[in-house]
Order: C-alpha cells, then structure tokens, then sequence
C-alpha cells in the first residue's frame, strides 16, 4: 500500500478508537454546522480576534464564520434536545477553521459533551474519560476553576473592563504585563499579593494545597480550591493551576487543558459551561472536552513505534 493511503487508513483507525470508546459510554455522534454567526459568536468570546477567523460573505450580506470553534456550534444546535430531555450526551469528530493571513489552518478535532444535569460524578467521569484518552502516552491533566479568579475580581471589586484586560494577560502568561496592569490600578493589598503569586499557584502536592489555600479571600474561591483539591486526588497525573483562562469565555467552573510529554502545544482543553437559551429564559449546565486529533494520533503513532 502506498505511503500516503497507508498513513490515510491508520488515521482512520485511530479516530475509529476514540469514537468506539465514546460509543461504549453512551455518547451520540453529532455533525455540526458548518457556518456560524459573526455577531452572535464574537460577542461570547471576545479574546478571539477577528483577524483570526475565517470570515464569509454571503450574497444577502450576511456575515458568517467558517466553523471557529466546534462547543459553541453544539450550544446552539444541541441546547434545545437537552433541554427537552433534561440529558444529552454526544461526541464529534470535526474540524474547525483559523485564518493565518496566507492561509487557511484547518484543526481537526474530536470531543465529548455532556449536557443536563452536571453533578460532581458527571464531572469526574468526564475528566476520567479525558484521562483515559491521554493515557497510553505519558501526560499531564492540567485543571483550573473559574471560581478562583471570579471570586479573586470580586474581592478586588474590579470594573468589567478590567476584568477583560487582567483575563486576557492571564490568558496570555504575560507576566511582565501583568504585573504592570496590577501597580497601575487601585487594588487591596490582599488581592495584590494572590495576583503576584498567580504564576506559580500550580503543580501539586500538599505544599502547593497549602499555599494556594493562603490566597483563599471568600467564599466563591475556597469552593473552588476545595473542589480541584479534591478533584486532583482522582489521578497523580491531575496537576492544579489556578491561573487558567481558556480562549473560549463560555466556561462556568472546572476547566482542563491536557499535555503530552512528547509535544510542545495543548493537546486537550475543555470544562464546565452553562447554555443559556436566546432569550435567557432557560438555563442548562454542561460539561465536556476537545481533543486535536493530528496531535493526539501524532503521539500515539510515536509510542507505537
């Protein structure tokens, strides 16, 4: 069989185990939309800038995007079968689009939603699905809460545009930057010194528990301590950190962003949300993950040599 065709079929294979082990668990496949409304899908995630979409126009002047991003075409498309069936469970196997100037990236993908009804053991079997999907290579499942920062904007009363902008240096790791913003804003001295420490407020261990359990201003944050401290007991491969901030701003509690030993780039990322129905009147939780599946069955191919 020719190089190409061969490479083509062991790809298939690989994405036919991932698939098969959702199956297992009660997932439904799922096909989203290929197009996405511009306004609606830039005003729920304002840290992607639209230099980084690919942008349609359509004859009626109607602007649209090339699938960006796979979680947000499911709250629309899936938001009104869970609503009506108070649980929905689904996978995909997809690709999303970026526009990099001279061309156009696309990033295939595969992930799991779990919508209705999130309890504590939903979430755990969501971030032990994530684990086992990772693990036949070493790795690294890195997990964060929104509540830890929501709580630490809180305690600073920060004004909506500084929550922005202190979220996207976060996002960024821009330390120097940071630490620039925070000296040019009024903030309480306790607040200060949890944002000068926020770098280094992951790994694990009872030192690092103890620690970020020290930074803990009210109530909103030590639930959130609580929780991931408690969580990172499922697996000695869970790491804490407490300065996430996923690209995406529809996260709603737990995230997770995975990482293989063998690549230098984020290989799995996902979390806790919360669909909220157009005209706010419905509200449903849900839960799940994307994995980059070149990435993933990059690596797998590499431990399989």
């Amino acid at each position: 069989m020719e190089g190409k065709l061969k490479q083509s079929l062991m790809h298939y294979q690989y994405k036919r185990k991932m698939e098969d082990y959702a199956i297992e668990r009660g997932y439904i496949p799922f096909r989203p939309q290929l197009f996405e409304e511009y306004d609606s899908f830039s005003s729920r995630n304002p840290r992607l800038s639209r230099e980084d979409l690919v942008v349609v126009l359509t004859r009626l002047q109607q602007i649209l995007l090339l699938r960006p991003d796979l979680t947000s075409a499911l709250m629309k498309e899936i938001y009104p079968i869970a609503l009506k069936q108070e649980k929905c469970k689904v996978f995909y196997q997809s690709t999303i689009y970026r526009n990099l100037g001279l061309e156009i990236q696309e990033i295939n993908q595969f992930g799991i939603e779990n919508l209705g009804s999130i309890s504590e053991s939903t979430e755990i079997e969501v971030i032990v699905m994530a684990i086992d999907l990772l693990s036949s290579v070493p790795f690294i499942l890195e997990i964060g809460h929104t509540g830890f920062l929501d709580g630490l904007f809180k305690a600073c009363k920060l004004s909506e545009p500084q929550k922005a902008k202190l979220k996207k240096l976060i996002y960024l790791k821009n330390k120097d930057e940071l630490e620039r913003y925070i000296q040019s804003i009024n903030l309480p001295l306790q607040g200060k010194n949890v944002f000068d420490q926020l770098f280094k407020l992951q790994g694990k261990g009872e030192k690092l528990n103890t620690i970020i359990r020290s930074c803990i201003l009210n109530v909103e944050m030590e639930n959130a301590v609580e929780k991931l401290i408690k969580l990172q007991e499922i697996s000695p491969f869970i790491h804490l950190d407490l300065s996430i901030v996923n690209k995406f701003d529809y996260y709603d509690g737990i995230v997770i962003k995975g990482y293989y030993d063998n690549l230098n780039k984020e290989v799995l990322s996902g979390g806790r949300y919360l669909l909220v129905s157009e005209d706010s009147e419905n509200r449903l939780d849900a839960i799940g993950f994307s994995i980059d599946t070149d990435a993933w069955i990059t690596s797998q191919m590499r431990d399989d040599k």
